[in-house]
């Protein structure tokens, strides 16, 4: 007679429509757990291996918990959660169950509590939902931690450039190795560089108030970099609008990017001040016959208005009095 399978029907099929698809780890853990190797100090005899393999499957299991139970605290590698996206996302849990488990690790410092290593997205809509999150459970190192959550976001929904840049920022801060931090990215030695260097130039505060810029890759991201670097722009005091904070997130680094440009250009020379008009009075009796005014360049003579038979007659010979003074202008420069 043959041997029932004491595992079977612990995991049901994953991948419905509304969420993502689900790896071949997530669709069947209990069969990934078999094909691991098994550590020497498990290998004690059948009974013992038994007890171990069961230990390990309900590791690796389904398990429906509490979400008051899980703290959604570690690096993140996504910026806020877009209220449409998580909308959509609750609308079909609702409909269809969740398809899709999450990750999570037991609390390091707290019992009976857990951490989550991916699925903030499942999880907010969840606990929207009211409603037991299912889960598998893994005791994982911090870096094994890491790992495992920059690898499932090589199969979901990929972060943008900028929300990994800041990821990555974090993960340095927190003292993980450039190595650890590439294969959490999947990312190359230059292509992390690129991203320091993003960093460095624009401050947490304004890629925050930009987001999360879907579209937008590390070339553009880092031609701004390079530009603020470069002209010692400081980014605090590039000017940003309420229209601007209401755009789209990618929209947002647009225009942030033209005023950056527009510190860029050349200035114009700020024309200078009027002076005041100067009146202009008769040696005989002091009658105001006009008033002489200098503005943006230009020197400009203006008769009193009731110097009417003046006005007509300078009307008359305005070039001549001019002639004739620029020509004592001109000997008066060369003596």
């Amino acid at each position: 007679m043959a041997r029932k399978n004491v595992f079977e029907g612990l995991m049901a099929e994953f991948g419905a429509e509304g969420e993502e698809a689900a790896t071949p780890a997530e669709r069947d853990p209990v069969e990934a757990a078999r094909e691991a190797p098994i550590p020497q100090a498990f290998r004690r005899g059948p009974v013992a291996a038994l007890e171990n393999d069961i230990r390990s499957t309900a590791q690796r299991s389904v398990q429906e918990i509490d979400p008051e139970q899980i703290e959604d605290t570690g690096m993140r590698d996504r910026f806020q959660l877009d209220g449409n996206d998580l909308e959509e996302l609750k609308q079909s849990i609702g409909q269809h169950g969740q398809q899709v488990p999450i990750l999570l690790r037991p609390h390091p410092r707290l019992s009976g509590r857990y951490q989550v290593v991916y699925g903030r997205r499942r999880l907010a809509a969840i606990k929207q939902l009211g409603i037991p999150v299912k889960a598998l459970v893994r005791t994982l190192s911090d870096e094994e931690a890491i790992l495992a959550q920059g690898q499932e976001n090589n199969h979901r929904k990929d972060p943008s450039f900028i929300e990994k840049a800041v990821f990555a920022g974090d993960l340095e801060e927190a003292g993980y190795a450039p190595a650890v931090i590439r294969e959490a990215l999947a990312v190359s030695k230059s292509h992390l560089s690129h991203m320091r260097k993003v960093r460095q130039a624009i401050p947490r505060n304004v890629i925050e108030w930009i987001g999360e810029a879907p579209g937008v890759g590390w070339k553009r991201w880092h031609a701004l970099a390079e530009k603020v670097l470069e002209h010692e722009i400081d980014p605090a005091t590039v000017p940003v609008t309420e229209a601007d904070a209401k755009l789209e997130s990618a929209k947002r680094f647009d225009a942030f990017a033209r005023r950056v440009e527009a510190q860029l250009a050349p200035k114009k020379p700020e024309a200078p001040a009027p002076k005041p008009a100067r009146a202009v009075r008769a040696p005989e009796g002091g009658a105001k016959i006009g008033e002489v005014l200098t503005t943006g360049g230009r020197t400009i003579l203006r008769t009193h208005p009731k110097q009417q038979e003046f006005s007509e007659w300078l009307d008359r010979h305005g070039e001549e009095a001019l002639l004739r003074l620029h020509a004592q202008w001109q000997e008066e420069q060369a003596s």
